[in-house]
Parts: structure tokens; C-alpha cells; sequence
């Protein structure tokens, strides 16, 4: 007997790339036979960064996987990342599809909300287990969600057991691990899984990738594949071999239109909530009498960072927004346009000694010219850029930001944080990022020793912007024209 397993991973909202990944997954599913073909997700099929899925609330994605009748779906690190428990836990229970997760529960052990520990299938003849597996990330799903993080291997190993105890043939595990990580674990637990369909590191498998008796595939990123495994499966002695007879990914790119009758429901569905979007992104906010550039808007978000927090000082930098705003209405289109990142506000203290060190790093172009990657930056590899602030001047009177001369920068007493000149021993509160607690998302050295963090879990950068222009004329027009940044920074000044 054959089942045919269509598999994508990692789309990342890319609606129109998906439009192809479901046509080309219908069609498919109808010439192989439903009743042999199992269509699976691992996860990053949202992405918060793409304005119809954050305006929807993740419910487009929601009702497109539900439309080409997906059989399963493990949640990836921009679904349990990237969402608020509350809303987290209305998707999963709201789905028409299983959401599976073998590695996460409540404190007391039990499934979070509508997450299932396992999914049971018949196909062919043969009953089929699904688990779900998701990156730790340092523990993030009980610094986010109040959740625990499960050992890998303990429970798993407990599912399978408890899956075979049934009477179930295949195992298939949906990762978002990344594709080292589950051949790791897969030569760590020889024999435990039969398929693990991969995600989160993007990798384009054109071949399977053999670990043991272990099959792992993975299909890429963005909508840019369909991946299809058939596997053969004989019964012997009462036991059911399993083999792959054939393996491959369908290139989206070669598909010339996304328009054929199965794919209309997509298409509608995909319309519908972009209706929606863009009736709150028409929102017209402000009008700008003049440009602001990108340095003037890095400018103005350390002075509503500072204020926000009543903290002595504000520090932003370059990819806290990717360019200016031109004359002419804002719209919330406008911001959600330039502040794709997940960068969050918040305030922590920081040293005299590394506020010297930031004041002399923002003049090193081998800091500022670097280029930011990793969690949370969109797009990716925008440049760090020379750090701005808010209440601290420096030299002659200037604002770090505006001044174009190092040389003034090596008397330090001459750094002023409202006034006062700055105590090398002192611990300042800054109200800024937390992308700037730290070198490793923050890129200046002198980041690293920070202390007590606080922050707005799911607030972002563009939240803080469209809040301001919406604030109305008046108090718009005061902060834009306030140059003067030698006030008390307990929120006095803006």
C-alpha cells in the first residue's frame, strides 16, 4: 500500500506563494486519492509581520489551512511566539483542524487549550500518529505563556509508546526544531519516529535525508515548495514495513497561475480579510507639513521611548524603523510599512561606564555599518546604525546623534544626562528596546550588562508610532518642533 504525505513548512504569510501551495496541494490530494494522501504544516505559516495576518488576528491563516483541509499542524515559533496566550488560545480551540504539540503543557501537565499531545489518522488501511514538536528557545513558552517546556525525548518517547500500545503502524513527527536538530535527535532516539516533517530552519531538502530507519524532510520557505513524500508500506509477520518510494519538492514558481476553480475559496478567503486590513489601514493619522527623515524618526521614538517610561534618558537605533516618512497624510499603513520588526519598548538601567562606552562605539563604523539578523528583524540585515538618545548631551551641548565630531566625545565629563554630568559609577534608567539590552540583538558591545528589564510583551515599535500620530495636531506638532534635550527626563520633557 502507498500514502502520499504533502507537506509545507515556514510560509511565513506569503498569501500569494501560498495560493500556488494550495492549488498545486488540491490537485494533487484529488489525483493520488484522499483516502491515501495525508496534507501536513510544521509551522510558521503565520507571520504577525505581514499586516493581513496581524490584522485578522491570525484568522486568515486560520480559515486558508482549514479551506484545503489540512489533516495537521504544529505550531511554529511565530504562532507560539509571536501571540498572546489569549489569542493563542482562541485560534487553537477556534480551528477546524488539529493543532498538535507533544513538547508544551500547562504547569499541571495538562493540554494548553485546544493543543493536542497527539493526532490518530487512518489512511489505506494503516493508522497513522502525528506528534508535534517545537524549539525551546531557551524556554521561552514560560517566559511568554506561563507554560512548561517539555524534555524532548521524555515526551515524545512516552507518546509513541503510548501510540503503539494502540495498535498505531506509522509514526510521523511535525518539527520546528530546525533541520540539525531533528537529525540530532533522531540519531539520539534510533527507531522512536518514522517521518519527522521538518521546519523553522528553512532548509530546501530536494532529498530525503536518512538518519537510521528515520526518513526527515523539509520543504524550504515562503510558499516556494510543495514538498510530496509517498512511502510503501508492507505488512510482513504482522509487522508494516516502511519505504520511501519517492520524494520530491513542487516549485510553486513553475506554476503559472493561481487561478484555476479549486483555487477560487483561497483566493475569496484571502480577499475577504484583506478588505478588512485595508479599511484600518486607510486610517489617516496625521498630516506631515514636511519629510522626517529616518535619522529624525530614530530621533523622535528615543524621545517617546524616554517619555513613556518617565525614564532619564531614551536610546533607539537604526532598524527600529527601516526609512523616513514622507510629506503628506500618515497612515497606519505608512507605519506598519516601516516597522515590520518585533521590536518591543522597554526600560531598564544601564551604567555611566556603558553609556561611554555606547558614546564612543556609535562613531565605530565597524558597529554601525554592521548588520542586524536573527529573531525578530524585518526585513533582515538592516544596519545597526549610530545609536540616538533622548536627555543626554554630550561635547559642546550636542545630542549624541547629531554630533559629526568623535574628538568632542573623549572628555567624558562633557556627557550631560539632563544637566548633570554623567557619574561613570551611576546606574541610569533608559527607556529604549529590548532589542538594546544586549550586544546580541543590539549590536554595540558596550549593551551587555544591563540590568532590570521590563517590558509590554506584545507591543511593538509601530503600536508606540501610531499611538503618537493618533495622539492629535497638537501634541504631534510639540514633540516633532522640541529640540531642546536638557530637561529633568522624569517626563517633564518630552
Amino acid at each position: 500500500m502507498k500514502i502520499t504525505i504533502l507537506h509545507t513548512n515556514d510560509v511565513h504569510a506569503e498569501y500569494e506563494s501560498w495560493l500556488k501551495c494550495a492549488g498545486l496541494i488540491k490537485r494533487r490530494r484529488a489525483e493520488v486519492g484522499p483516502e491515501n494522501c495525508l496534507v501536513v504544516d510544521a509551522g510558521d505559516h503565520f507571520d504577525m509581520g505581514v499586516n493581513e495576518c496581524r490584522l485578522s488576528g491570525g484568522r486568515l491563516n486560520l480559515d486558508l489551512l482549514a479551506e484545503i483541509g489540512l489533516d495537521a499542524f504544529t505550531p511554529g515559533n511565530n504562532e507560539f511566539y509571536r501571540l498572546s496566550r489569549n489569542t493563542l488560545a482562541q485560534l487553537t480551540m477556534e480551528s477546524k483542524f488539529p493543532w498538535v504539540l507533544s513538547t508544551v503543557s500547562q504547569a499541571d501537565g495538562t493540554a494548553f487549550a485546544g493543543l493536542r499531545n497527539h493526532v490518530v489518522l487512518e489512511r489505506g488501511g494503516v493508522t497513522i500518529g502525528i506528534l508535534g514538536m517545537l524549539d525551546p528557545m531557551e524556554n521561552a513558552v514560560e517566559q511568554l505563556h506561563g507554560l512548561k517546556s517539555l524534555d524532548l525525548r521524555e515526551s515524545l518517547t512516552k507518546e509513541v509508546r503510548d501510540l503503539k500500545s494502540r495498535g498505531v503502524h506509522l509514526i510521523l513527527l511535525l518539527s520546528h526544531c530546525g533541520l540539525r536538530d531533528d537529525i540530532k535527535f533522531a540519531t539520539e532516539n534510533p527507531g522512536l519516529i518514522d517521518v519527522i516533517i521538518g521546519g523553522h530552519s528553512h532548509s530546501e531538502l530536494h532529498e530525503i535525508r536518512r538518519v537510521g530507519d528515520t526518513i526527515i524532510v523539509q520543504a524550504g520557505m515562503l510558499g516556494k515548495f510543495v514538498g510530496e513524500l509517498e512511502l510503501d508500506l508492507e505488512t510482513e509477520q504482522g509487522q508494516i514495513n516502511i519505504g520511501a518510494s519517492h520524494y520530491g519538492l513542487h516549485e510553486t514558481a513553475n506554476i503559472v497561475s493561481a487561478a484555476a476553480p479549486d483555487d477560487q475559496a483561497q483566493s475569496a478567503i484571502l480577499e475577504k480579510h484583506r478588505a478588512a486590513a485595508e479599511s484600518i489601514l486607510d486610517e489617516e493619522l496625521y498630516t506631515l507639513k514636511e519629510d522626517l527623515p529616518h535619522d529624525s524618526l530614530i530621533q523622535l521614538l528615543a524621545k517617546l521611548l524616554r517619555r513613556k517610561f518617565g525614564a532619564e534618558i531614551g536610546m533607539m537605533f537604526g532598524p527600529g524603523v527601516s526609512r523616513g516618512l514622507s510629506k503628506g497624510p500618515v497612515r497606519v499603513r505608512d507605519i506598519y510599512e516601516i516597522c515590520r520588526s518585533f521590536i518591543t519598548p522597554a526600560v531598564f538601567e544601564i551604567s555611566g561606564r556603558q553609556i561611554e562606552g555606547l558614546v564612543r562605539e556609535r562613531d565605530n563604523p565597524a558597529i554601525t555599518e554592521a548588520q542586524g539578523f536573527g529573531i525578530g528583524f524585518r526585513p533582515q540585515g538592516q544596519v545597526f546604525g549610530r545609536l540616538v538618545f533622548a536627555g543626554l548631551t554630550c561635547g559642546d551641548g550636542e545630542a549624541p546623534g547629531n554630533s559629526d565630531n568623535p574628538e568632542k566625545l573623549t572628555n567624558f565629563p562633557a556627557i550631560r544626562i539632563n544637566g548633570a554630568t554623567l557619574d561613570p559609577e551611576r546606574w541610569y534608567t533608559v527607556g529604549s528596546a529590548t532589542h538594546l539590552y544586549s550586544s546580541e540583538a543590539g549590536g554595540y558591545p558596550s549593551m551587555d550588562g544591563s540590568r532590570n528589564l521590563k517590558l509590554e510583551r506584545f507591543r511593538y515599535i509601530r503600536d508606540e508610532l501610531v499611538d503618537f500620530f493618533r495622539s492629535g495636531p497638537d501634541k504631534v506638532d510639540g514633540l516633532l518642533k522640541v529640540a531642546d534635550e536638557n530637561g529633568d527626563g522624569r517626563g517633564s520633557q518630552p
